[in-house]
C-alpha cells in the first residue's frame, strides 16, 4: 500500500510502499516507540513517541494537526476496522499542508517559524 514519509531533516515529503506490518513503521521512522496523531482529514500520522527528547531532531507541522511534531513521520489511512491503508489525502495535498518548523524564542515566548516549502500554500 501506499504511505507518505515525511523527512523534515532531508526537508522531504514522499511517497513509499508500506507492506502492513506494524513494525515496519519504527524502521522507516527511524525510531524505538512510535504513537499516532490523527489527523482532522481522516489520516494518521505516525510519529517518535520520544522525539522530543532527542538531542537532534527536527520539526514539522501539519495544516490537520494542532501542534508541531518532532523527528519523521508516516502519514496512513484507517479504514473502518481500524486497519492501515493508504492515505485519503493524495501526496501533493498532504505536501501543500506541511511546514518545516524550528523553535524560536521571543521575548521568553517559544514560537515556530516555518521554514520554506515550496509546496505549501497554507501559512501555520
Amino acid at each position: 500500500m501506499k504511505a507518505i514519509l515525511v523527512d523534515p531533516f532531508a526537508k522531504e515529503v514522499t511517497e513509499i510502499e508500506y507492506d502492513g506490518n506494524w513494525r515496519q513503521i519504527s524502521k522507516l521512522i527511524d525510531c524505538q516507540l512510535f504513537a499516532p496523531a490523527g489527523l482532522s482529514s481522516g489520516d494518521t500520522i505516525y510519529v517518535d513517541d520520544e522525539g522530543l527528547f532527542r538531542e537532534e531532531t527536527a520539526f514539522f507541522m501539519h495544516r490537520h494537526y494542532p501542534q508541531p511534531l518532532a523527528g519523521k513521520g508516516l502519514i496512513l489511512g484507517t479504514d473502518g476496522d481500524g486497519e492501515s491503508v493508504s492515505p485519503e489525502l493524495t501526496l501533493l495535498e498532504h505536501k501543500a499542508q506541511i511546514a518545516f518548523v524550528t523553535p524560536f524564542k521571543i521575548n521568553g515566548r517559544l514560537v515556530w517559524l516555518p521554514l520554506i516549502n515550496p509546496y505549501s500554500t497554507h501559512t501555520f
